[in-house]
């Protein structure tokens, strides 16, 4: 059984993913603060029924094989060149999506690139996007299967099954192949857009599914 950490993992994307995943993997939540990673990865156990651990994020990192940055903004230069040598020929997962809240609707805040292709230059190792569209809640739900599609950008091929295995082993996820990193900037701005769809139409926790 491969070994993932989720580095910031304690929001409710984390908790989810962590709870849904340890069905698969020996799953460990990261935190700069270890207390609150064990009260998390606590609530993740209880939620599925399979120990989650919780650490610091290096030691987090450490210990895993593949690595999924479940933070909630654009992680800082000196977040990931901590992380660069913990995670060096690692395969990282990034379903990071920077955006802000302006006139009552979300909007990406990043004016050119992606997250995952910061993620990809600093870090120097095997990154995909992944999860961007799949909504905290409904990971929660960890009874409910979740009849998504994921669209999953990565570079090569073989970095995209990589990663397409780890979405898939949540049962009903369908992963499909958007392209190379440089995708990821359409894929990111979906999540903004699925928002907004929510919140002006009052659809709770939107997804896609591609027909």
């Amino acid at each position: 059984m491969k070994s993932i950490a989720i580095i910031g993992g304690t929001g409710d994307l984390g908790l989810g993913l962590a709870a849904r995943l340890s069905m698969s993997y020996r799953v460990t939540i990261g935190s700069r603060d270890a207390t609150k990673a064990l009260a998390v990865a606590s609530t993740a156990t209880g939620l599925s029924g399979a120990t989650v651990l919780g650490e610091e994020n290096g030691a987090a990192a450490d210990r895993s094989e593949i690595a999924i940055l479940a933070i909630p903004d654009l992680p800082s230069d000196d977040l990931l060149a901590s992380l660069k040598p913990r995670l060096a020929g690692k395969l990282v997962i990034s379903p990071i999506v920077p955006m802000i809240f302006r006139d009552g609707l979300f909007a990406p805040s990043l004016e050119t690139g992606s997250a995952a292709e910061k993620v990809a230059s600093l870090l120097g190792t095997r990154v995909a996007g992944a999860f961007h569209t799949v909504p905290a809640a409904r990971l929660l739900e960890v009874h409910t299967e979740l009849e998504y599609d994921v669209l999953v950008t990565a570079e090569t091929k073989e970095v995209y099954a990589e990663t397409a295995e780890v979405v898939a082993s949540v049962p009903k996820l369908r992963p499909l192949y958007a392209g190379p990193l440089r995708n990821s900037r359409m894929v990111e701005g979906m999540t903004p857009s699925l928002l907004n769809v929510g919140k002006l139409n009052k659809i709770r926790s939107p997804s896609i599914r591609i027909v």
